[in-house]
């Protein structure tokens, strides 16, 4: 007998995602632009595929989908965390969800217009990108690596139609009167460091400006995540951000069938997803007033439970 077909697991998708019905044509897609035709095949049923473990085939996947559906001009450098584009769509499409369900208090913030904070956009800048082309939606995004400043900020300003939208901020230091721990001292230290992870093996530097450590009770001593980067006054109709946050790179890599990059200061926390998420706990309880849904953190959750 011949080997048994796997049986392929139907993912779920959200209706409004465009891709729900028509995922992306690669044959299309391969005809309308040179520069993607060269990564893609055939397999044996005619069908035309990609290699997924190829981070160029996917990086200019994105690009020319976000060129092709959404009329975005975007790049990222070499081993930047890619994106996948109908993925990320369903997760701004869940948000708008939730925010016209009768979950949320209807009352906003900001008139007419959704205003969302996004926790270390990346240099793909991807949620606020989507968005503001998919919804109109205002975004600040906020990291600390200057690779991600820089990539998010030309991403944006290489869109002017969305452009005034979004605003990229730098994470600069950590507050005065940031969230403390248990202990009185201030959950925030010296390192260089990003939002979402740490240098493996980094030496400390005496200029540099943070320090993310983490203590025998998973708390998060790090840049600043909410608290400190949302300025006074400042509302929001939610805030989001890309987990998972692995606590090696080394957990990161165990899925051997894809390669969308990432580096260690975009994917790794030291004490995983539960110190991060206790992090925004702690952070959302202190600006209650400044955000009215963290998706974040439902998407989250499971992890300090599991």
């Amino acid at each position: 007998m011949g080997k048994k077909r796997r049986r392929e697991v139907e993912r779920p998708t959200i209706p409004k995602n465009k891709y729900s019905e028509n995922p992306p044509d690669f044959a299309l897609l391969a005809s309308l632009y040179p520069s993607f035709e060269p990564f893609v095949f055939y397999s044996r049923d005619g069908r035309p595929r990609i290699h997924w473990t190829d981070f160029n085939a996917t990086r200019e996947l994105t690009r020319v989908l976000l060129l092709h559906d959404h009329g975005i001009n975007w790049w990222i450098p070499d081993g930047q965390l890619c994106p996948t584009v109908p993925n990320r769509s369903n997760y701004i499409h869940w948000i708008e969800d939730l925010l016209s369900s009768d979950i949320i208090s209807q009352t906003c913030n900001n008139g007419d217009n959704v205003r969302g904070f996004d926790i270390g956009t990346g240099a793909n800048c991807i949620y606020p990108i989507l968005g503001a082309s998919l919804l109109g939606w205002s975004f600040i995004g906020s990291d600390v690596t200057d690779i991600a400043l820089e990539w998010a900020e030309k991403n944006v300003t290489n869109n002017p139609h969305i452009s005034e939208l979004i605003e990229i901020r730098k994470v600069e230091s950590c507050p005065t009167s940031g969230v403390e721990s248990d202990n009185g001292e201030s959950a925030c230290g010296e390192s260089n460091l990003d939002l979402n992870g740490v240098e493996e093996q980094a030496v400390p530097s005496s200029s540099s400006p943070f320090d993310l450590s983490i203590d025998a009770n998973n708390i998060y001593h790090g840049p600043p995540v909410l608290h400190g980067v949302v300025r006074d006054g400042e509302k929001f109709d939610f805030c989001m951000c890309n987990p998972p946050f692995f606590e090696t790179m080394e957990e990161a890599g165990l899925n051997p069938k894809t390669s969308c990059g990432g580096t260690p200061k975009e994917m790794v926390c030291p004490g995983g997803e539960k110190a991060f998420i206790s992090r925004i706990i702690e952070d959302s309880v202190a600006l209650k007033q400044t955000f009215k849904y963290n998706p974040s953190l439902t998407h989250l959750l499971p992890s300090l439970f599991s």
